[in-house]
């Protein structure tokens, strides 16, 4: 029920994030996909945004590789496109707290990823497989 709950979730972050970088293409309009570092923040959270979607259905993808990973690999491109915000601006404080966050959220991906949630979860989440 839990594993269940944890999917569910991460297809809903995957739609907002999809909901985001396309709404920041909306708002900015192509004129802003010329910017070198706006179109990587927005191909990182699209990118983030289906990863955690393709994380909370059962495809191929999932049987090849298994949901948490995809939501891990999700938290860190969603975690490498935080800074991207601020970078070249005049917010330094900003720009070091969304790297903080950015890093944080990269980490607990990384968890995800290698060690199966053992560090971010308690326990890890391939316990029940063969």
């Amino acid at each position: 029920m839990n594993e269940r709950h944890n999917r569910r979730l991460s297809g809903v972050v995957g739609a907002f994030l999809l909901l985001v970088s396309g709404g920041g293409i909306v708002l900015l309009g192509t004129g802003g996909l010329e910017e070198p570092i706006f179109l990587v923040q927005v191909a990182l959270l699209g990118l983030a945004g289906v990863f955690d979607i393709v994380a909370a259905t059962d495809t191929g993808l999932t049987d090849r590789w298994a949901w948490y990973r995809w939501s891990g690999a999700g938290n860190v491109l969603l975690g490498l496109s935080l800074p991207l915000g601020f970078a070249g601006s005049d917010s330094l404080l900003f720009l070091l707290l969304t790297v903080v966050g950015g890093v944080s959220l990269a980490a607990m991906g990384i968890d995800m990823l290698a060690f199966h949630g053992k560090y971010t979860r308690g326990e890890r989440l391939d316990r029940n497989s063969s």
